[in-house]
């Protein structure tokens, strides 16, 4: 049997596996691409060590299995190489250095690598420096040096200062006899030619003129699989790269430590045992990953504070912790500036003035954007293209396949040091705060009509540089640009539920300037009212309203959300016709205010609307609203249809139209699921549990005030402000359900609801199934 040849000589082994798959030596032969004497040779045991590709040709041609072809290589009786003069000797696979720490995070990265060693001749690993390449491709070559006939040679080429010096340090790994009227390139291939050999070249980016060399000879040796590890690709023919990317820094789906977290805690803990252990730790474990973004070297930097620093203390101490390494470490590699200096000195100078630049951007930016806040700093837009590809290529720049650029936050907070010492700083915030602004502007009229997704979509992604560029401009001066950035966003902040971040970013604006443009206060002014109303602090949006209409001129739009706005504190103290008032001025504003206030206009009819269904008069509120969301549908104005179909869900709950009421409260859960607006999804949540009490569906209450619930902790909105709740329904609701229902069974439900999605919850909205 097959099973059965283990320590049987090659010959026997091959004849035994030759005899199992039915065939003669001629049928191998001709399957194998051999020649019979070849194959009766080696049955024979006259020919006993086979070039490694004649044996991969026989394991194809036998169809064999993994564990039939290790067989099958186990039989062949290892070559014993030939050392070099006075040559120390060769490492073999079995020195492979065996770090101290296990490499954690990795399973899945180790077994990717090895499938590409099997399908490929020349693989690179690449990525930043500190994202764990060496340790990868150590663990990556020890699972799979079985496989290689001659075994595995490290040559570590980090000391190495010369091109020149490369192909004689992988001589001198792999024992080659140097004949000094030869080229060292003729002696490796001599040397490796027949050997089944993995060759791992450490730290090839200092020395990348060196690739064609190793391309080469990969070409020349047809059984050599060569394994580097890069901060930029090699670029040569042939070449595979495999991205090491950080670690993932997000808890598991069961809650378990990330891999970023494992590998901190594990360190850690071999300095302070117990460190990172309790409960109330890991959000500060969590957030120091997330600072470092995965970075292995730079979690191990940290770590090795543990033994001083709680994980508070050393949240709040990362930029001198990552100043102090193990001594073991290479010292290029002591400390993350160290690191990073070694990457950025293999950069030409307008590499380095581009990256340097790219630390004035925050979470990222897109290429359009950059090649804008480039060109206000003097950079050429076509050297941007190819400094941002070097960049990517030497893994300091990370190219989303999105098409957004990003730095890994250590990476960031040293191009942004860089670019302070290189006093390029209030320039560089100058263009992007200018940038960002323009993008705001770009997008503000959009979230009033059919382009509010796409806006809220760019914006989600710009608001991390959108709230950068305020913060750097106030403390150096500006204090305009903030404010306009404030009127830009508030439609955005409201419809994303970030009232606070709001009111204290348009707040900060005002508060610390004396001189501001009349225009631009007024607008500012009107955006601080309307997150404070959001936040049913009526008392505050009351008076930032009445400032933004003292200061709004004769400009129509201004005055047209400021008097509205007037009306919706009226509304809410319960004077009616101070409301109705109002709004009716606010919409005379708007009908002469031009597109941007047309939304005014429309809304300015449902909040009529619902002064005439407070007094009493339905039909006129049907009316009045239907006008105003004829107006937003017009526009594909998602917004004030969902605003407008809730007043009108109000108004056939209160006739008894539960139907007509469910149909307005599904359109009005489907658009603002489109827009993302979560506020407004807990009070349609809440609106829901009313009518599901109205007919009798007693289960559903709690799941949806419960699912209603969550959504408001976790957007911190206390209120909403285009229309108000009827809280004394939502409270007889809750109690008719509890009576239904039980106590018990009741919290039991509402504490299910406050687990659900957002979707699952707004999904029982519909009818009954």
């Amino acid at each position: 049997m097959v099973g059965d040849v283990g320590t049987h000589t090659l010959g026997s082994v091959l004849r035994a596996m030759r005899e199992a798959a039915g065939l003669s030596q001629e049928e191998l032969a001709e399957r194998a691409t051999l020649s019979p004497h070849a194959i009766s040779a080696l049955e024979r045991g006259t020919r006993t060590r086979p070039y490694p590709h004649t044996l991969r040709a026989l394991a194809a041609a036998l169809e064999l299995d993994d564990d039939q072809r290790t067989t099958l290589l186990g039989a062949v009786p290892p070559r014993v190489p030939r050392p070099a003069p006075g040559a120390a000797p060769a490492r073999s696979s079995r020195a492979l250095p065996t770090p101290a720490t296990p490499l954690i995070g990795r399973d899945d990265d180790v077994a990717r690598v090895g499938d590409l060693l099997r399908s490929g001749r020349l693989v690179t690993l690449s990525g930043p420096g500190g994202v764990g390449k060496t340790r990868l491709a150590l663990a990556a070559a020890t699972a799979v040096q079985d496989r290689y006939a001659d075994g595995v040679r490290l040559v570590e080429l980090a000391p190495l200062l010369e091109v020149d010096q490369v192909l004689p340090a992988v001589a001198a790994a792999v024992g080659a006899v140097r004949d000094p009227g030869r080229s060292v390139a003729d002696d490796l291939v001599d040397r490796l030619r027949g050997q089944d050999l993995l060759l791992v070249l450490d730290n090839v980016e200092h020395l990348l003129d060196a690739a064609p060399h190793v391309a080469a000879l990969v070409e020349a040796v047809p059984d050599l699989t060569v394994l580097t590890t890069s901060r930029a690709p090699l670029r040569v023919r042939g070449e595979t790269e495999y991205a090491v990317d950080p670690l993932e820094v997000r808890d598991r789906p069961d809650g378990s430590p990330s891999p970023a977290a494992t590998l901190l805690l594990d360190r850690a803990q071999r300095v302070s045992p117990g460190w990172g252990s309790e409960p109330h730790e890991a959000a500060a474990v969590t957030a120091t990953c997330a600072r470092l973004a995965g970075l292995p070297l730079a979690l191990e930097l940290a770590a090795a504070r543990a033994r001083l620093l709680d994980p508070g203390s050393l949240l709040a101490r990362l930029d001198s912790a990552l100043e102090a390494g193990p001594r073991d470490l290479p010292p290029r590699q002591r400390t993350m500036r160290a690191t990073l200096d070694w990457s950025h000195s293999l950069l030409d100078t307008s590499s380095r003035r581009l990256l340097r630049l790219m630390g004035i951007f925050v979470d990222g930016t897109t290429l359009a954007d950059l090649e804008c806040v480039a060109a206000a700093c003097g950079i050429d837009g076509s050297d941007v293209v190819r400094d941002v590809e070097v960049l990517v290529e030497h893994s300091l720049v990370v190219a989303e396949p999105s098409g957004r650029l990003r730095l890994l936050e250590p990476v960031a907070q040293y191009a942004r040091h860089l670019l302070r010492e290189a006093g390029e700083w209030e320039q560089a915030v100058a263009a992007h705060a200018a940038r960002y602004l323009r993008v705001a502007e770009v997008n503000h009229a959009s979230y009033r009509d059919g382009g509010q997704v796409a806006a809220l979509t760019r914006i989600d992604l710009e608001h991390a540089n959108l709230t950068a560029a305020a913060e750097r401009s106030l403390t150096l001066g500006d204090t305009e640009t903030p404010a306009r950035i404030a009127w830009e966003l508030w439609l955005y902040w409201w419809l994303r539920g970030q009232h606070d971040h709001g009111r204290r970013f348009a707040e900060a604006a005002l508060q610390r300037s004396a001189d501001l443009p009349e225009e631009v206060r007024a607008r500012a002014e009107t955006a601080a009212a309307t997150m404070a109303f959001a936040m049913d602090d009526v008392a505050s949006a009351g008076e930032w309203w009445t400032r933004a209409h003292m200061h709004a001129g004769d400009n129509p739009a201004i005055l047209a959300n400021a008097v509205a706005g007037e009306g919706l504190v009226a509304l809410v103290l319960g004077d009616l016709a101070g409301a109705r008032e109002r709004f009716e001025e606010a919409m005379r504003h708007a009908a002469v205010g031009g597109p941007e206030v047309q939304w005014t206009w429309g809304l300015a009819h449902v909040w009529l609307g619902t002064v005439a269904l407070l007094e009493g008069d339905a039909d006129a509120a049907v009316r009045l609203i239907e006008a105003g969301l004829e107006s937003a549908r017009g526009r594909e104005d998602r917004l004030s249809s969902y605003i407008a179909l809730y007043n009108l869900f109000q108004v056939e709950l209160g006739r008894g139209d539960h139907e007509a009421a469910r149909r307005h409260l599904e359109e009005s859960t489907r658009l603002s699921l489109e827009t993302g607006d979560q506020a407004n999804l807990a009070y349609l949540l809440d609106a829901g549990a009313v009518l599901a009490a109205a007919t009798g569906q007693h289960a559903r209450v709690p799941l949806l005030l419960g699912a209603a619930q969550a959504i408001r902790e976790t957007q911190g909105a206390r209120g909403y402000g285009y229309y108000r709740p009827d809280t004394d329904a939502i409270r007889a609701a809750a109690d008719d359900a509890r009576l239904h229902l039980g106590a018990d069974r009741y919290d039991d439900a509402l504490d299910t609801g406050r687990g659900l999605p957002p979707e699952s919850a707004a999904a029982m909205l519909g009818a009954p199934g």
